[in-house]
């Protein structure tokens, strides 16, 4: 057994619900400001909305990274602490 098992600081399920936390927030506030996938989806430099989409919905294992947050915190004109606030 190794001593470094139990140094982990969150476990799978807790970062899951974080990454959703992170995904939805982004969802309400693209919604909020009457924005569609597709055209956020063009405004952070992605050709479709199909990663996008399955990104905001925490589908196949897609997931928004901190270059896509940074863009969409711009794109949405708000804080990218917004999209972290439960």
């Amino acid at each position: 057994m190794s001593i470094y098992k139990n140094l982990c600081v969150a476990d799978e399920e807790e970062v899951r619900e974080f990454i959703q936390l992170v995904a939805s927030n982004i969802k309400r506030i693209r919604q909020e400001k009457g924005v569609t996938q597709l055209e956020l989806a063009l405004m952070i430099g992605q050709k479709s909305s199909a990663f996008y989409a399955n990104a905001e919905n925490s589908a196949k294992n897609r997931r928004f990274n901190l270059e896509h947050i940074y863009k969409i915190s711009k794109a949405l004109d708000v804080e990218v602490s917004d999209f972290f606030k439960k």
